[in-house]
């Protein structure tokens, strides 16, 4: 597993995930319930030590799933409207959540001062670790034979490569 910092090292397409989030801090997580349910929840990830986080509501069914089963994936979507300059950028992370004790201050502090909004005490904080990253640019709306360029990192590679389902073109 590796930290956000860490993936950013070595996945160049992470920088614009970031900004992306620092824009429109709003990524789609998926969890799997007690009976191995896929669930989907909208969430404000938070960059901090260069590490990956989420706060979850105290009341929130995937508060369980992530401490409990602690698989996660996480979705981000370019939301800027469609136009000539527009390219279609997905990034997805994978892997493995933990829970942030209450009692470490510094990273509850480091997290609320990136959020922009209160982050409430009775909230749950999640550290996502990072096992892979997948980014897909699409070319643009309309282009015949449209389709996504993709790359795939993973926890210990040294740089991205093509997903090896991917057609050779």
């Amino acid at each position: 597993m590796a930290t956000w910092d860490e993936m950013a090292a070595h996945f160049s397409a992470s920088a614009r995930a970031r900004t992306d989030l620092q824009r429109m801090p709003v990524a789609h997580l998926a969890t799997v319930d007690g009976h191995g349910a896929p669930r989907i929840h909208p969430v404000c990830p938070h960059i901090a030590f260069g590490r990956l986080f989420v706060a979850v509501g105290v009341e929130s069914p995937k508060r369980l799933d992530l401490r409990n089963r602690g698989r996660y994936a996480l979705h981000l979507i370019n939301t800027d409207a469609p136009g000539p300059a527009f390219d279609e950028f997905e990034f997805k992370l994978t892997g493995t959540s933990r829970l942030v004790a209450n009692a470490d201050k510094a990273t509850w502090a480091a997290v609320r001062d990136v959020c922009p909004y209160p982050i409430p005490d009775e909230d749950w904080l999640f550290e996502l670790d990072i096992e892979a990253a997948l980014t897909a640019v699409w070319d643009p709306i309309g282009t015949p034979g449209r389709r996504a360029y993709r790359l795939v990192w993973r926890a210990g590679w040294d740089a991205p490569r093509a997903p090896s389902n991917e057609a050779r073109v």
